[in-house]
């Protein structure tokens, strides 16, 4: 789809349905996968990995309802919870903090308490507290119910370290990424990468109260980590799911353009951000109140019915 599409769209007063049917594409894509986990009969980890903005929290939960329709249960565990705390966090060559390192994971806890879990063990899970930067055990035993499947959502869960040491036989990967985008120009897609930008953006000053400049600054590293821990590992998945959504440029716009003027403003001659910025202009704007209250997207600019 072009942009000069999703315009007509929007401006046809058509773009309510639109967003319904994308987001539909999106639940049966996820229904399959589902399904085929249903069908191998012996999965008990589904491990869940892909590069920042990509939705991954949203659709580990999308999933988990996904499995009930098969009569599956599941219970949802992050990567994140497991991190180390800085003062065990790799450092890079600069002796900066390493976010994205493999080792950021504290791998052998991770494993001991999956493994613990599917065999019908009470676990004290790991917790991580973003504001300290520390991890600590729950108060409260967690037990995963017969036959039920866990899944781990993280940057790191295809990484084959991660999970070195639980068995490979009931393990399913997914990897998910926003590969469906506009046709920007001729044939020219816009890039995934930038796509999870403009999401990253948003999220970051919702979210996490950073600016778009602490954004942008970052960005480089999250993309050099992703080169190196992430899409090394993406043909390993038993199942890709697109999270790209054609009309989300239009939804995004009014939440996202002035971020990226103030990053034009500070950082004057930034290519990305005025590349960006331009395309923006293209883009007809779209009311987000018609974007379902589970959709990806309300993982980025909030609203959404699914509790994080």
């Amino acid at each position: 789809m072009t942009i000069d599409e999703l315009n007509t769209i929007t401006d046809s007063g058509e773009i309510g349905d639109f967003i319904l049917v994308c987001e539909a594409k999106q639940v049966k894509a996820l229904s399959r996968i589902a399904d085929t986990i249903a069908e191998r009969g012996n999965v008990r980890l589904v491990l869940l990995a892909g590069p920042s903005s990509s939705g991954k929290t949203t659709t580990a939960k999308r999933l988990i309802t996904q499995l009930k329709v098969n009569g599956i249960d599941s219970m949802l565990v992050s990567t994140d919870d497991y991190f180390v705390g800085d003062k065990r966090n790799p450092r890079d060559e600069n002796g900066e903090l390493d976010y994205e390192h493999v080792e950021c994971v504290d791998m052998k806890r991770l494993a001991a308490d999956m493994n613990a879990l599917m065999r019908g063990e009470e676990v004290y899970m790991r917790k991580f507290n973003f504001e300290l930067h520390d991890g600590y055990d729950s108060t409260v035993p967690t037990k995963l119910p017969e036959s039920a499947v866990i899944i781990l959502e993280g940057i790191h869960a295809l990484n084959p370290l991660l999970t070195s040491d639980i068995d490979d036989a009931c393990k399913f990967r997914i990897y998910i990424e926003p590969l469906t985008q506009l046709v920007v120009f001729a044939e020219s897609r816009l890039p995934p990468a930038d796509a999870r930008l403009l999401r990253r953006l948003v999220r970051d000053n919702q979210f996490r109260k950073m600016s778009p400049l602490d954004t942008f600054h970052i960005w480089p590293k999250v993309l050099a980590g992703e080169k190196k821990w992430i899409f090394p590992f993406a043909t390993n998945a038993d199942a890709v799911f697109d999270s790209g959504l054609e009309y989300e440029l239009s939804v995004l716009k009014r939440y996202v353009a002035g971020l990226l003027e103030k990053v034009k403003i500070k950082m004057p001659g930034n290519a990305k951000a005025e590349v960006l910025s331009m395309l923006l202009t293209t883009v007809h704007d779209a009311d987000p109140t018609k974007v379902p209250g589970d959709s990806i997207l309300r993982e980025t600019i909030g609203g959404s019915l699914l509790e994080y």
